[in-house]
């Protein structure tokens, strides 16, 4: 059996690109808003070609064949035997069949020779046993077939709230005010979804809600990584993201959906390699992941934080889900509940480079029985959210606002979050032509992504990655003593919530604090950034005018 790997390489200067990413967005940095091509990155702080021609040079000398050194010098990639795999980094592969699959892992962790120990940062594809896995969860409430540009009804209205309702579209643009006149819409922005398998069924389903919705008809491009899989498993999955986040971003210059052949690390990654070098879109969505440790231990965290810290010195932002299962991350099945024992996050989310987001119930205001304005939210008790174990805080995350990021330096997630609740606020999703209640952080990611849309064309894609922006957004309207339970947080004139708990909400800024909820010990929503919800979600409307006053003054 043949092994397609992915070798990755170190970068020649980490610590120069962290400085780098600083100058780009912190305010007053000497390259504030200059983005770099992806082979000014490469010039800048890649292998050198000596060294990817070096790692090249050793597969061939082993027997690999279709050998290939990426542009950007972050991947050599190559086909060859186990024996040869084995034989080159002195490991042992053992596979077996389950249920008509073969599962295989190298019980042993690869070595690079001595003389490319420093360049070589993981070799992947030695293993499809511990593979990323999509957080999507389907609704116990499904919607019944209503004729097209019906809204979707509430569940239960009580004292005028909407409570388990149903929601498409149109009705999240209402709840998270993005309908005014002067809202921009996402028209001159590109987005790009991440994919497994064939995608050609998700475009059909695209099209189908766009017609119910009455949304206008986005550009829809297919860009296949690796070899054609006909994989339709996770359709659903694909089929959530490119309708929620071109949805609610109303209008799209394109949607990218790159679609690889598998889960596996080793073609995930090659998908953000895709997706980085053709540096065609200004933001991705990844609504997958696996436990953080898994990722360390194939080297995946490590490759993939390179080519995620390329993206942000390109001025591309990669949300990414937080998981469905509380404050753990599990190794297989979402549960929509804390999972209980050791709290884990999962990656990507986990990454510094990422937008992790998180996941709330939404309840709205009741427009007679169909959702209506903002009423509030709380946590969703399924939604990811803890600290690495492995990943160290950006510096826009450790300047006060998280307190465990500023004092012990590592990464917290969520950085943010959207409506993700799947029996609370789930979305009337088509999949394979069919109306289906879904939710998840699945729901909340590419919702976040598109709303960044939005934003991005509102400041002529000069934004780059999100995550600086929003906790600049952020710290510039909370004055209070951090973590002080006495404090008013700084908002909107005449926009405090008026919900009663659990869905009391507090505004900083353009967001909406989560004050309430759960999503497993001892992750807890409460004043100011927290681990479920991180700054909160975003009110569109407020977040445009507050980025201008806060980011682009003047």
């Amino acid at each position: 059996m043949p092994l397609h790997i992915v070798v990755g390489l170190n970068l020649r200067d980490k610590t120069g690109a962290k400085r780098f990413v600083r100058s780009q967005y912190a305010r007053g940095g000497a390259n504030l808003h200059d983005w770099l091509t992806p082979a000014q990155f490469t010039q800048k702080f890649s292998a050198t070609a000596g060294q990817a021609a070096a790692v090249a040079n050793y597969l061939k000398q082993h027997g690999f064949t279709n050998v290939k050194i990426e542009p950007n010098r972050l991947i050599v990639s190559a086909t060859g035997s186990v024996s040869r795999v084995e034989a080159a980094f002195h490991t042992s592969i053992k596979g077996t069949r389950v249920n008509g699959k073969v599962i295989y892992a190298n019980v042993e962790p690869a070595l690079a020779p001595a003389k490319l120990r420093g360049v070589v940062a993981a070799v992947l594809g030695l293993q499809n046993d511990l593979t990323m896995h999509t957080h999507n969860l389907k609704s116990r409430y499904q919607p019944m077939t209503k004729p097209a540009g019906t809204p979707p009804p509430c569940g239960e209205v009580v004292n005028g709230i909407c409570l388990l309702g149903w929601y498409g579209p149109p009705q999240y643009q209402v709840a998270y005010d993005a309908t005014c006149s002067a809202c921009s819409t996402g028209k001159a922005t590109k987005i790009a979804v991440m994919a497994e398998g064939d995608v050609s069924q998700v475009e059909t389903d695209l099209r189908t809600a766009e017609t119910f919705w009455k949304l206008p008809k986005v550009r829809f491009v297919t860009r296949v990584v690796g070899a054609p899989s006909s994989d339709t498993s996770d359709i659903d999955e694909w089929d959530i993201d490119t309708q929620i986040s071109s949805g609610i971003a109303d209008k799209l210059k394109a949607l990218y959906v790159y679609a690889v052949p598998s889960l596996d690390d080793s073609d995930i990654t090659s998908g953000y390699e895709a997706w980085v070098q053709d540096n065609k879109t200004q933001a991705g969505n990844s609504s997958f992941g696996e436990v953080e440790a898994a990722a360390f231990d194939d080297g995946a965290l490590a490759l993939d934080d390179s080519i995620f810290t390329e993206a942000v010195t390109q001025g591309m932002t990669m949300f990414a889900s937080t998981g469905d299962s509380g404050s753990g991350c599990p190794v297989e099945l979402n549960t929509g509940a804390p999972v209980g024992g050791t709290p884990d996050v999962c990656y990507p989310a986990s990454s510094p480079y990422v937008v992790a987001v998180g996941g709330t119930t939404l309840d709205t205001n009741a427009n007679g029985n169909e959702p209506g304005t903002y009423y509030g939210e709380h946590v969703w008790v399924g939604t990811g959210g803890g600290y690495s174990a492995f990943e160290s805080a950006g510096y826009w995350q450790a300047n006060g606002i998280c307190a465990v990021c500023t004092t012990d330096g590592i990464r917290g997630a969520a950085d943010i979050a959207m409506c993700a609740d799947n029996n609370g606020c789930p979305m009337d999703v088509f999949i394979s032509g069919v109306q289906t209640g879904v939710g998840g952080t699945s729901l909340s990611s590419p919702m976040s992504m598109g709303v960044w849309a939005r934003l991005e064309t509102k400041f002529n894609n000069k934004l780059g990655f999100a995550a600086p922006v929003y906790y600049g957004v952020y710290g510039y309207y909370e004055p209070c003593p951090l973590k002080s339970t006495a404090r008013v947080p700084a908002g909107e004139p005449g926009d405090d919530t008026s919900a009663a708990p659990p869905d009391t909400t507090a505004p900083i800024g353009g967001f909406n604090d989560i004050l309430f909820g759960t999503n497993g010990i001892p992750s807890s929503a409460g004043p100011g950034w927290d681990e479920p919800t991180g700054l909160g979600t975003v009110n569109y409307y407020n977040m445009q005018q507050d980025i201008q006053n806060s980011i682009f003054p003047g």
